[in-house]
């Protein structure tokens, strides 16, 4: 068995090592990225923000009326305390790449390698952009030790944690994140949901018209997981690009994966053109669903469509 051991252990330091490289990319271009469009830490602005509140003894909910703000829970502050001192721009590129490093090792050790082509979809480059969750909130789909991301992005965490089983760690770590969060700031979970009205994001997909309500065809493949994910996703309230980057996991096959991502590109050719999502034919929400949902739908469909195809032809050559 030692040769067992010693491939177990060359692949275990390579996939290491591809993790770190995407990690340090990622993390380096987000920087730079950041640094660029002059918004601070982008996304985690508000996550340093509401830190460095907490630790010099502020309201971290508090701002003033008529601010532009996006609350986020509470735990989600005590996540970024470790990097208060930094300057904005790199604070969220070390969150950002180190997010990317732990999905890349994940995907390695727990899922296909194939996986990996998530990292070249134009949801990723978009959560690169701004610094965004998503990449840390997608460790939950490959491990239910990250069942703690339900505290910190619960709309896109969601559909992940329902499809899976949950672990007495993941459950455990949970709960000591939500208690210490509520002995530090006892009130936050009320003042968090009243604040959240504000919230400028998408009605839920299935609800958009058209194309929204046909996502209900993926209870044509009930026993399988992405099927339920790709519903779950669609009745989840969320913004464009970055959050549907879970959409991407309901591929089966590096085939299934390329055809996703690829389609994830299709809305950049028409921002250009029409200069801004707000300016889209149609809607953003409606590209959101053409070029993200209709996609996931189409390659989750595909054994059905294939299987009726094959009977068709058995009747009609009986």
């Amino acid at each position: 068995m030692g040769w067992w051991n010693e491939k177990f252990k060359m692949r275990a330091r390579n996939s290491f090592g591809v993790a770190v490289l995407i990690g340090i990319l990622s993390g380096l271009f987000c920087v730079v990225a950041l640094s660029r469009i002059g918004n601070g830490a982008g996304d985690f602005n508000w996550q340093l923000r509401a830190a460095r509140d907490l630790l010099a003894g502020s309201d971290p909910y508090g701002y003033l009326p008529g601010e532009y703000n996006i609350p986020y829970p509470l735990p989600t502050a005590m996540l970024a305390i470790p990097l208060v001192w930094l300057p904005n721009f790199i604070a969220g590129g070390i969150f950002f790449g180190v997010s990317s490093g732990v999905l890349a090792w994940l995907i390695l050790q727990k899922g296909e390698p194939w996986q990996l082509l998530i990292f070249l979809s134009w949801s990723f480059f978009y959560a690169l952009l701004y610094a965004q969750w998503a990449p840390l909130v997608l460790c939950l789909y490959f491990t239910p030790a990250f069942l703690p991301m339900l505290l910190m992005k619960p709309q896109i965490a969601l559909p992940l944690a329902l499809t899976r089983r949950p672990t007495r760690l993941g459950i455990g770590l949970t709960l000591a994140i939500g208690i210490a969060s509520l002995v530090v700031y006892p009130s936050w979970l009320p003042v968090w949901l009243g604040q959240i009205s504000t919230y400028q994001g998408m009605i839920p997909p299935l609800l958009v018209l058209p194309l929204g309500p046909l996502m209900l065809l993926a209870l044509l493949r009930p026993r399988e997981r992405k099927a339920w994910i790709l519903l779950l996703m669609a009745a989840m309230p969320q913004r464009m690009l970055y959050d549907q980057m879970a959409l991407l996991l309901v591929a089966g096959n590096r085939r299934e994966m390329l055809i996703l991502v690829f389609c994830s590109w299709l809305s950049l050719p028409a921002l250009l053109i029409y200069g801004g999502w707000s300016n889209l034919p149609g809607g953003w929400q409606f590209w959101i669903l053409l070029t993200f949902y209709l996609p996931a739908l189409g390659v989750l469909l595909a054994p059905s469509i294939r299987e009726w195809t094959a009977r068709r032809r058995v009747e009609h050559a009986n």
